[in-house]
């Protein structure tokens, strides 16, 4: 970066350039999640997975609103050569990649968020577990709560199972719907989910701080243009069973960016668009 410090991707598939906007507590090798999608026998893209400040091998800084992370993302799509691209944010990394659409509309394509939370993010429902709701009302509480998960996270080395069986892996468990629940019987895709989510913690001290960071950011409002969102550049995408992030969420959001498309599919959860990966791809494809 030109100040000096680290910006780590991955890169998987060839084609159109897709920025990936990884969840909150997770990384770069979450994209590989979507490696269906960019290694199909038809797909004509490339998916990029940043990690944000703090992340995986990414230098710490802190951050005061979403848009701090922009120049980091316009740096990279510069340096590998992007003038324009599609953007792709689930869960807590929907919330960074509408606020990189917003504030630069002319070098995105197209936007699909999925599974994002509205700010200020409904405290009592976050998750449907009381660490997120520590992080976010009670900053030192939610720090304590954090780096106990960092550490079993960190002390499963690399044996999911042995991760979910702890009080931390079971919380996270209990926040999932019934549909969500059914990927945790594919070995790979844990695997993948797991490695991504310790890899959140490589540099330790640093991947807590950004998670408490964002979950502070998650309860302000929106300082967004949304009006620079054009039609047809924004997919909302949500399941109507998520307990991660509730429904209205997305209808919320809706609202404040009318010329949007939503789509709320019946019967799924938070991993909705692991379900969708096809029709995900003919979206970011056009």
């Amino acid at each position: 970066m030109p100040d000096g410090r680290k910006l780590a991707y991955t890169m998987i598939g060839e084609g159109k350039p897709v920025v990936y906007f990884h969840g909150t507590a997770s990384s770069r090798l979450e994209v590989l999640l979507l490696r269906e999608l960019a290694f199909a026998d038809n797909s004509n893209l490339q998916l990029i997975g940043v990690d944000r400040p703090g992340y995986g091998l990414s230098s710490y800084k802190p951050r005061k609103s979403l848009r701090d992370f922009n120049g980091d993302v316009n740096s990279l799509a510069d340096h590998l050569g992007f003038d324009r691209f599609s953007v792709l944010g689930w869960s807590g990394g929907g919330a960074f990649a509408l606020a990189y659409h917003a504030f630069n509309p002319k070098r995105v394509t197209r936007s699909v968020i999925v599974g994002a939370p509205s700010l200020p993010f409904d405290v009592s429902t976050a998750h449907d577990m009381p660490l997120a709701r520590y992080i976010m009302k009670i900053p030192y509480a939610g720090e304590v709560a954090m780096r106990q998960l960092s550490r079993e996270l960190l002390k499963a080395k690399g044996d999911p199972e042995a991760f979910l069986g702890t009080r931390q892996g079971k919380q996270l468990l209990h926040g999932c719907s019934k549909t969500d629940l059914a990927f945790f019987n594919n070995s790979e895709w844990v695997k993948l989910m797991y490695d991504s989510m310790a890899e959140a913690f490589r540099q330790g001290n640093a991947g807590v701080k950004a998670v408490v960071e964002e979950h502070q950011l998650f309860v302000k409002p929106w300082t967004l243009p949304f009006d620079a969102i054009g039609k047809g550049q924004l997919w909302i995408w949500h399941g109507a069973e998520d307990r991660t992030c509730r429904v209205s969420n997305a209808y919320m959001i809706a609202r404040l960016v009318p010329s949007a498309e939503l789509e709320i599919f019946e019967s799924a959860g938070h991993f909705v668009m692991f379900e969708n990966l096809v029709k995900l791809g003919k979206i970011l494809d056009c």
